[in-house]
C-alpha cells in the first residue's frame, strides 16, 4: 500500500475542512458565557489525546493551580484547528499553538501573544535495511511527511538538505504527506523508507526499533541556530492577558513547576501512564525521554534575533502559503510581562 503524494497531500486538508466546519460550531456556541466567565477560571482549549493535557493534569495534581490561587477548566477539542477557532471565538482564554500561526495572525489584525512551553519537534525515521544511512541516501526515494507541504519540520529539512547535502528534497526525492499516524503505520509495515513525523508519533517509532536518522534539533543547529528554538506554546489574546496579568503570571509560575516536576520525577509519570495511551513499557519511556527533552529550562528562553532568522528561512522555503500577509516576524508575538518585547 504505497501513500500517492497527491492524494495523501490532499486528504488532511479535506479532514481540515470538516474539523473547520464542526469547530467554528462549537466554538461559537458558548462564546455568549465568556462575559461570565468568573475570575481566577482559565478555560484552556486541550486536544484530547495531545501532550499538553499531561502537564495541565500533573499541574493539577501537584495542588500548584490551587497554591497560585486560580484554577483551570480544560475545553478538550478534537483537532488543532478547532482550538484556533475557539480561541478567536472567545470560548476559550488560552490554547498550545506555534510562534507562526500567531504572527500570521497578528499580520491579520488579531493581536494574539506567545509564550514558549516546548521545543520538540520531532525528526526523520528509517528502519533497518532501507539503505537510508544518511540524509543524500533519500535521493529518488520516497519520504512521509506529517502534515502539509507547509509544515515547519519539512520545511526545516528542506533546507538542511540542501545546505549539507545539496539535495533538493522536493524534486530529488518523493514526499507523500498524510497524517501521523498513517506514517507510523506505513513505515512499520515496510511500505515506507522513511518518515518525518512529530515528536510523540517519532518516539513510538524509535520505542519500535526504527533508526532517528535525524532529530530537528540538530536539523536546527545545523542551519546555524546555536540551541533549539521553541517552537510551540501558549497563546492568548493580547486583550486578555492585559485584563489578566497576575492570573497569567501566576499560571506561567505553576507551568514552570510542573515542568520540574516532569523533569525529574519518575512517579509522576507512572501516574499519567493511563493518560498517555502507551501501547508499552518501551514507548511510555520513549514518550516521557521525548517530552522532558522539549522542557529543558535554559531551551526555552527565546532569542529574539535567532527566531527572526529562523522565521527568514521558514518564509523563504514556505512563502506566502506558510506566513500570510506578514513577510517579517513581529517582535511582539511573544509575550513579555513588561510589555517590551525581547
Amino acid at each position: 500500500m504505497k501513500v500517492s503524494g497527491r492524494s495523501a497531500a490532499r486528504s488532511p486538508w479535506v479532514a481540515c475542512c470538516a474539523a473547520w466546519c464542526l469547530a467554528l460550531c462549537a466554538a461559537l456556541l458558548p462564546s455568549a458565557q465568556a462575559a461570565d466567565q468568573p475570575a481566577g477560571i482559565i478555560r484552556i482549549g486541550v486536544l484530547q489525546f495531545g501532550t499538553v493535557a499531561w502537564t495541565l493534569d500533573t499541574l493539577k495534581h501537584q495542588g500548584f493551580d490551587k497554591a497560585g490561587g486560580f484554577e483551570i477548566d480544560v475545553v478538550p477539542m478534537a483537532a488543532p484547528n478547532a482550538a484556533q477557532i475557539a480561541l478567536q471565538g472567545g470560548s476559550v482564554d488560552m490554547i498550545t499553538t506555534d510562534w507562526l500561526w500567531v504572527n500570521r495572525n497578528r499580520a491579520d489584525g488579531r493581536k494574539v501573544q506567545f509564550v514558549a512551553n516546548s521545543t520538540a519537534l520531532g525528526g526523520l525515521y528509517v528502519k533497518a535495511g532501507s539503505g537510508i544511512r544518511q540524509l543524500s541516501d533519500l535521493k529518488g526515494r520516497e519520504i512521509g511527511v506529517a502534515g502539509t507541504p507547509v509544515d515547519k519540520s519539512w520545511l526545516f529539512l528542506q533546507a538542511y538538505a540542501k545546505k549539507t547535502a545539496s539535495l533538493d528534497l522536493r524534486k530529488d526525492a518523493r514526499p507523500s504527506f498524510a497524517a501521523p499516524p498513517a506514517l507510523n503505520e506505513f513505515i512499520l509495515r515496510d511500505k515506507l523508507p522513511a518518515v518525518l513525523n512529530f515528536w510523540p508519533y517519532g518516539a513510538r517509532l524509535k520505542a519500535a526499533g526504527l533508526t532517528e536518522l535525524l532529530d530537528m534539533k540538530d536539523v536546527l543547529k545545523g542551519l546555524g541556530l546555536a540551541k533549539p528554538a521553541p517552537m510551540v506554546g501558549w497563546v492568548f489574546n493580547e486583550s486578555w492577558s492585559a485584563a489578566n496579568p497576575e492570573l497569567l503570571k501566576r499560571f506561567l509560575a505553576a507551568v514552570d513547576k510542573t515542568n520540574a516536576v516532569m523533569r525529574d520525577s519518575d512517579p509522576a509519570w507512572v501516574r499519567l501512564k493511563p493518560l498517555m495511551k502507551a501501547d508499552s513499557d518501551a514507548d511510555f519511556a520513549a514518550l516521557r525521554d521525548a517530552h522532558r527533552d522539549g522542557i529543558q529550562p535554559d531551551e526555552l528562553v527565546v532569542d529574539l534575533p535567532a527566531i527572526q532568522r529562523l522565521y527568514a528561512l521558514l518564509a523563504a522555503e514556505g512563502g506566502e502559503e506558510l506566513v500570510g500577509k506578514s513577510a517579517t516576524l513581529d517582535p511582539a508575538t511573544f509575550y513579555s510581562p513588561s510589555g517590551h518585547p525581547h
